[in-house]
């Protein structure tokens, strides 16, 4: 199947959001993406995140906010961050950037056992993927969705499932 742009896709779809799209939309790297959002919140669009993009969302999120505020320094942040608990404690921004997501209806889909050790995988083998990827392209499989969102080159080639990217990316 091809690769389009967000606005291409037709509404009703359901659709597995990898992690860039989320932080390309929030740092307003990409319109596109802010529009895929919104479609998905007003519920023209289903939006669902593995818990895989979760985990690593709410990680990066937490990471920038601690940056941000001068709290860790560039080089290895989650490794100064994890020396500081107490720095962890005050962060609360990127705890209410989840929420809000929440609140905009994108859903979770937990990973199982058979997404991990068996189609993720054997999409590994495939196509050579890392293994987030490869668990983000099992669940969307499961799922049956109809579109995987990413701005990772690493989804081009994709056979199984229709795969859009922000076609817009301003870094």
């Amino acid at each position: 199947m091809g690769s389009v742009n967000l606005d291409d896709i037709p509404s009703g779809s359901v659709c597995v959001i990898d992690t860039n799209v989320l932080l390309y939309a929030e740092q307003g790297s990409s319109v596109q993406a802010q529009r895929f959002i919104r479609r998905c919140a007003q519920g023209e669009l289903s939006g669902i995140l593995p818990q895989t993009v979760w985990q690593e969302l709410t990680h990066k999120l937490m990471l920038a906010e601690a940056m941000m505020k001068g709290l860790v320094a560039e080089g290895k942040p989650a490794l100064r961050l994890a020396s500081k608990p107490e720095v962890v404690k005050g962060l609360s921004l990127y705890r209410a950037k989840v929420n809000a997501l929440v609140d905009l209806g994108l859903g979770f889909a937990a990973c199982t056992l058979e997404d991990l050790t068996k189609t993720a995988f054997k999409m590994q083998e495939k196509y050579g993927f890392l293994t987030n990827d490869a668990v983000v392209l099992a669940v969307a499989l499961r799922l049956k969705a109809d579109v995987l969102v990413s701005s990772d080159k690493a989804f081009h080639g994709v056979t199984e499932i229709a795969v859009h990217y922000p076609t817009d990316l301003r870094l």
